[in-house]
């Protein structure tokens, strides 16, 4: 299991599940302060192809490189859809935020041997 501090500060390279048109929703203040920290924060939404004028992806496959974290930021009944292109890609973890995880989604990581952080992004960035 990872230190979300040191998950934090060592990756490079983030996805953000969940980004939204609204400028204050969790997913899009975890973007802009991984963006902050000089992180890799690619925007993760199919519903939207762009959002405050740049690309949004519509999945995990079409980001320009593999993520090393993806961050949670949707239902646990969304993400749970995510975690076998996780699993497939070799994501070196997923973070969950509050709110994103249940006990189905923690046993399908499980199963698939996927690395799964619980903290709060923008109180572990604090800390850094």
């Amino acid at each position: 299991m990872f230190n979300p501090e040191t998950l934090l500060r060592e990756s490079k390279t983030f996805a953000v599940l969940g980004v939204n048109q609204d400028p204050e929703s969790y997913a899009n203040l975890i973007l802009k302060k991984l963006r902050e920290k000089g992180k890799i924060a690619y925007p993760i939404n199919p519903k939207y192809p762009t959002l405050f004028n740049e690309p949004v992806y519509a999945d995990l496959t079409q980001t320009p490189s593999v993520p090393e974290v993806v961050v949670f930021v949707v239902n646990p009944t969304i993400g749970i859809r995510y975690l076998q292109t996780v699993k497939d890609l070799g994501v070196k973890a997923i973070w969950l935020q509050p709110g994103t995880i249940s006990d189905e989604l923690l046993e399908k990581a499980a199963e698939l041997k996927i690395e799964v952080v619980e903290a709060c992004v923008l109180v572990v960035s604090n800390f850094l």
